[in-house]
């Protein structure tokens, strides 16, 4: 069985999700949608999909199981939302929003549709991370009521 996906956004960060779906077997991109015609037209042509007009018309389109927003922060709900109602399964690139309440719509959109919802953060995979959760599990900082990070990120230029 193969599960389609649909791709939300169509920037940088979305060729990683385009990435990431062709390595994953039985996972096919099927299309991209944005607000500028030309980068969900270059996306689609690199990836071997289809550029849709607009976002009902990817939902529309029984091939796409799963859409994966890419979009900016502060723009996933919309678009989350309106992908939970037509039935589709929701991966969100982090943060998941920029509010609780906006969080919160989105988490209860899928919930009453029935889809299963995903929000993208492989840092908490680092073995760093998993330290931290381990000695937060253990206890070993006693009883925590407030946590802080700061984090400082390198990415090369070959990232971007």
């Amino acid at each position: 069985m193969t599960i389609g996906f649909g791709i939300v956004g169509c920037g940088m960060i979305s060729r990683f999700h385009c990435r990431a779906i062709a390595d994953v077997a039985g996972a096919e991109l099927v299309g991209c949608v944005s607000r500028n015609a030309a980068s969900a037209e270059k996306l689609a042509e690199e990836f071997n999909g289809v550029a849709y007009e607009n976002l009902d018309s990817m939902l529309n389109d029984p091939r796409v199981g799963v859409i994966s927003i890419c979009t900016p922060s502060g723009n996933h709900r919309e678009p989350a939302i309106a992908a939970a109602a037509a039935g589709k399964h929701v991966i969100v690139e982090k943060p998941l929003e920029i509010t609780l309440p906006r969080c919160d719509a989105i988490i209860d959109a899928c919930r009453q549709h029935g889809v299963l919802l995903g929000t993208i953060f492989p840092s908490r995979f680092h073995a760093a991370s998993q330290q931290l959760k381990q000695a937060i599990d253990e206890s070993k900082f006693g009883r925590l009521t407030l946590g802080d990070a700061y984090v400082k990120w390198y990415r090369s230029q070959a990232y971007y």
